[in-house]
C-alpha cells in the first residue's frame, strides 16, 4: 500500500497519508488544503466516503483557511498602505532603495545585488520604508490624540514585532508596530488611543476601557479587523 497519495474530486484535491501508528482518521486543512492521514487497515474507498459525507464541513473551512493565508505582495505587484492599495515596481537600478510616487512604490534593486536575493532585498528595502511612513505618520497622529486626551507619551519607538502592535511603558515610552501602516488609518488611530489610555491605567481596567472609548467609540470593530487581517500585514 502506498503511504502517500493524491485523490482528486470536482471540486478539490487532497493528499491522504497513510501510518501504522494512526488508529483513526483525521481531516486537517492547512493554508486551504485538506489532508487525510489514516490508518493503514482503512481502505481508500473508505476514506473517499468519509470525505463526500463531509463535503460541506470541508468547503466551509478551506475556504476560511484561505481567507488567512498570508498574501505574497511581491507576487502580486502590490503593497498596502492605510487602506490603499498601491502599485508595486521592482526593478535594477544602481543602488538600492525605494521611491514613493503618488500611488506606486518603487523598489530599485542595486545590480550588485545577486538575482536569487532580489525578492529578500525586495522585503528588507518595504519594510525599512514602512519603518519611516510609520513614524512620519505616527509622530503627527500622536500629537493630535495626546492634545486630545491630554495624556502626552515621553517616547516614540517604531518597532517590528509579530505578536504586539504597540505598547506603553511605565516610563512614558510608546511603542507602535511598522505593520499598522499596512493597515487602514482608522485602525491606527485605535491603537494610539490604547496606548496612551495606558499612560493613565497601566492596565486592561475597566477604568481603562472607557478612557479608551470616550475618545475611540468603535472598539470592537478594530478589535476585529485586527483579529481577521492579522495574516495581511507582512511583507
Amino acid at each position: 500500500m502506498l503511504s502517500a497519495l493524491m485523490i482528486e474530486t470536482d471540486l478539490f484535491s487532497y493528499m491522504v497519508h497513510y501510518s501504522i501508528k494512526r488508529r483513526s482518521i483525521a481531516l486537517q486543512i492547512k493554508q486551504g488544503q485538506l489532508t487525510v492521514r489514516a490508518p493503514t487497515a482503512i481502505s481508500l474507498p473508505d476514506i473517499q466516503a468519509l470525505v463526500r459525507k463531509k463535503h460541506n464541513w470541508i468547503l466551509k473551512h478551506m475556504q476560511q483557511a484561505k481567507q488567512h493565508v498570508k498574501p505574497d505582495w511581491l507576487a502580486r505587484q502590490q503593497v498596502p498602505l492605510q487602506g490603499k492599495l498601491l502599485t508595486l515596481q521592482l526593478q535594477s537600478a544602481s543602488q538600492s532603495l525605494v521611491i514613493f510616487d503618488d500611488d506606486r512604490v518603487i523598489v530599485n534593486i542595486s545590480t550588485r545585488v545577486q538575482a536569487l536575493r532580489h525578492n529578500i532585498k525586495a522585503r528588507e528595502l518595504l519594510q525599512q520604508w514602512y519603518k519611516k511612513q510609520a513614524l512620519q505618520w505616527f509622530t503627527q497622529r500622536l500629537d493630535h490624540w495626546q492634545n486630545q486626551m491630554s495624556l502626552h507619551a515621553k517616547e516614540l519607538v517604531i518597532g517590528n514585532w509579530q505578536s504586539k502592535w504597540g505598547y506603553c511603558k511605565q516610563s512614558g515610552e510608546i511603542g507602535f508596530n511598522w505593520r499598522l501602516m499596512m493597515a487602514p488609518s482608522w485602525l491606527a488611530d485605535y491603537v494610539i488611543v490604547h496606548e496612551l489610555a495606558h499612560l493613565k491605567h497601566l492596565n486592561h481596567s475597566a477604568s481603562f476601557w472607557r478612557l479608551v472609548q470616550q475618545y475611540y467609540i468603535d472598539i470592537d470593530s478594530a478589535q476585529s479587523w485586527l483579529k481577521q487581517h492579522q495574516h495581511w500585514m507582512e511583507i
